[in-house]
């Protein structure tokens, strides 16, 4: 196979793949785990079901590989914002705009809920509470470190640090389910707020 061939075959898989995980977002928030069907999915991409049964025999495989991507966007975001120059807290900060934006707007804050649904409704899907426990733990070991700089410096307030950690990211998961429910409260919610779990009450909370 000659390498501009290669490429566009890679380009289509990807551009299929894109396609299933969009539809098959959307069916999963819709219905959840157990009442979405892969006829509904198949039928949600616009894709042939031959193809979309190439990819994914059944509906335990989309749901893997979707989850998969979802829990990829906070340690992407993770990522991006602690290897970038500035103070721990400052970091933080950073990172709280990020995550209050995306867990409340547009199909990210669908990703938000769909790895929420999958903690509840994973636990008989193999590989689901492994793939997750695995990706928390990094979460927290990316996270732990900056905010015990931020307590040394004052900012953050003393505690234990991992629980700090789960209080901080479980916050976030509850405004992904807020932003589902429609009711607009989650526009509400500040990064100023979200921070207020972490911050010294000395300091001042902003908006």
């Amino acid at each position: 196979m000659s390498p501009r061939k290669q490429a566009q075959n890679e380009q289509m898989r990807a551009e299929a793949l894109g396609k299933i995980n969009g539809a098959a977002l959307k069916v999963f928030a819709r219905y959840g785990y157990h009442g979405a069907t892969m006829k509904q999915i198949a039928r949600a991409t616009g894709l042939s079901y031959g193809l979309v049964y190439h990819y994914f025999p059944s509906k335990e495989k989309v749901f893997c590989s979707l989850l998969d991507f979802a829990l990829e966007i906070p340690m992407a975001a993770l990522n991006a914002v602690f290897d970038a120059p500035g103070t721990a807290w400052e970091k933080i900060e950073n990172l709280s705009a990020i995550l209050v934006g995306d867990s409340k707007s547009g199909e990210s804050s669908l990703y938000f809920f769909f790895v929420l649904q999958a903690m509840t409704q994973g636990k008989g899907i193999p590989g689901v509470p492994g793939l997750i426990d695995k990706r928390l733990t990094a979460y927290y070991e990316k996270f732990i470190p900056f905010l015990i700089q931020a307590q040394k410096s004052g900012e953050a307030v003393k505690g234990d640090p991992a629980a700090l950690t789960a209080a901080y990211f479980s916050f976030v998961q509850g405004l992904a389910l807020l932003a589902f429910q429609g009711k607009g409260m989650e526009k509400k919610i500040t990064p100023g707020i979200l921070l207020s779990v972490l911050r010294n009450g000395q300091s001042r909370v902003k908006a």
